[in-house]
């Protein structure tokens, strides 16, 4: 009886802390929370008379970070400034039109019990904005292509699941080799199970099905009285299936765009529904109609996939438009700034942006080509490094020793959506090995570009170097070229050329003075 009694107090302890533990980590914000968050929502507006139906775009990292775009018919921006705690939710956008012409809105609103609700506000207005979160796929739903033996029989079947609005899953068997029906189908954790009745002439007989699915992949095994059959399975269209970063080029300019295929191969151009995506041999197409008051306008794409890049065209009444298409990788990291160690001292020189037309000059000098990798040496806003990888489609990497300019470096990097071509990294540029690099850029004082000179020696033979405005004492230029600037800068720009080995030359004491 003792030990009974004493045995109470002990448990009633034990729980209370129990319960305080629980309490606290409830209280505390954690990654779950922000999960309410992460994914797409559909959300609509009533913007000037005109029903406005658009895709908000939010995830995050382990760290804490947290992106976002606005996905419309008309193109994608990125969100900043995204906040996101105890159901109140607020972000920043920058929208531009086909004229160039830039707006900032803010949103300020609430998630609760699955729906976003609030209010977008700018210099034109405010207009209320509400939607809901897009149903999610589960893994198994798509088009799955069997393998297996009957006997000494090599068997190919075709496994449809689908799920409706309510996230029910339904499937069919297409095969040969009699007629199938499917019911029950559970999707849970990774395992698929169903059962199913079969009928090849006048023989009848069930079955059940249990599986794995991994990625692309379904493994399981096909049980019935007459034994169990193995079963191998691969996800039909998997090299298209995902999130694609497009770049839509016309007369009137270029904008970016998000395509998104489903497993089923139904997908959103944009925040337009497609309701199938053709994938044979490495030729993609698609249709859009949307729908314009009465009026129905209809887009097709054709294109290709190749070499994990999609290309094509898109054709309406109107004309055609040049895609061109990178898959998004699952995880932002490689977008976003490397962790290094931040320098201590301050910039050498002060930021003066480059303009436009030097930016393709020192490119075109330089004869950048794809499989060069570009080192820019100052990037300031990475106009360089974004050019270079959008016209040539080479990997570029930025330096600069300035936060703020790594800051609206990267900011430039992911609005064009090259993230998978350029890395910005905050350093200092006198400490780098720039041998891996065969294309060099510079926009730094004279005395800056001599101090590099022991760095730049030890880049391969045949490597060049582009610098506007301001030349390297002691080493002869192969090229000098000059172009004008029309968009506000003033006067001429000079672009100077090296390769390697650089061509050493004597500086006169007469030189020295008028420099």
């Amino acid at each position: 009886m003792k030990h009974q009694k004493s045995f109470k107090p002990v448990l009633y302890c034990s729980l209370l802390v129990l319960f305080m533990f629980s309490a606290q980590l409830w209280s505390q914000p954690s990654t779950s929370r922000r999960g309410r968050l992460y994914g797409d929502w559909q959300v609509k507006a009533d913007f000037d008379g005109r029903q406005m139906e658009s895709i908000l775009s939010f995830s995050g990292d382990r760290q804490g970070n947290q992106s976002g775009q606005w996905i419309s018919n008309w193109g994608l921006s990125e969100l900043k400034d995204i906040k996101y705690e105890e159901g109140q939710l607020s972000f920043s956008r920058v929208s531009r039109n086909r004229a160039g012409q830039s707006t900032k809105s803010k949103f300020t609103g609430t998630i609760k019990g699955g729906k976003l609700t609030g209010t977008v506000s700018s210099d034109r207005g405010e207009y209320k904005l509400e939607g809901k979160r897009s149903l999610r796929i589960p893994r198994a739903v798509g088009n799955w292509e069997l393998n297996y033996k009957i006997g000494d029989r090599e068997v190919t079947s075709t496994l449809v699941i689908k799920v409706d609005k309510e996230s029910n899953l339904t499937a069919q068997w297409q095969s040969q080799w009699g007629e199938h029906e499917i019911t029950d189908v559970q999707y849970k954790r990774g395992k698929l199970t169903f059962k199913r009745k079969s009928k090849i002439q006048d023989r009848q007989w069930e079955s059940t099905f249990e599986g794995t699915v991994k990625r692309d992949t379904l493994s399981g095994a096909i049980k019935s009285e007459r034994g169990d059959i193995t079963a191998e399975g691969k996800r039909v269209g998997a090299p298209l299936i995902g999130t694609w970063n497009l770049e839509i080029a016309s007369e009137r300019g270029s904008r970016n765009q998000r395509l998104r295929v489903n497993p089923d191969m139904s997908g959103l151009y944009g925040a337009s529904p497609i309701k199938n995506v053709s994938f044979d041999g490495g030729r993609v197409g698609f249709k859009i109609v949307r729908q314009f008051g009465d009026q129905q306008f209809e887009m097709s794409f054709a294109g290709k996939l190749e070499d994990s890049k999609l290309t094509g065209e898109l054709s309406s009444s109107r004309g055609s438009q040049k895609v061109t298409g990178r898959k998004r990788s699952s995880t932002r990291a490689r977008q976003r700034i490397e962790q290094v160690r931040v320098p201590s001292r301050e910039p050498d020189v002060i930021f003066v942006p480059t303009p436009q037309e030097a930016v393709d000059k020192m490119l075109e000098l330089a004869e950048v080509k794809k499989d060069d990798l570009l080192y820019d040496l100052g990037c300031g806003d990475g106009i360089i490094v974004v050019t270079a990888a959008k016209r040539f489609g080479c990997k570029a990497v930025g330096y600069d020793i300035d936060p703020e300019r790594v800051k609206e470096s990267q900011e430039n990097v992911d609005a064009n959506n090259v993230g998978h071509l350029v890395r910005i990294e905050h350093k200092d540029i006198f400490t780098l090995d720039l041998s891996e690099a065969n294309v060099i850029t510079l926009y730094l004082l004279p005395s800056l570009n001599v101090k590099l000179i022991p760095q730049l020696e030890k880049l391969k033979p045949g490597s060049r170097i582009v610098s506007h405005d301001f030349d390297m004492r002691g080493v002869k230029p192969d090229k000098v070229v000059k172009v004008t600037s029309d968009d506000g800068y003033d006067g001429e720009h000079t672009i100077y050329l090296w390769t390697t080995p650089l061509k050493k030359e004597d500086v006169s004491d007469e030189e020295e003075l008028w420099r």
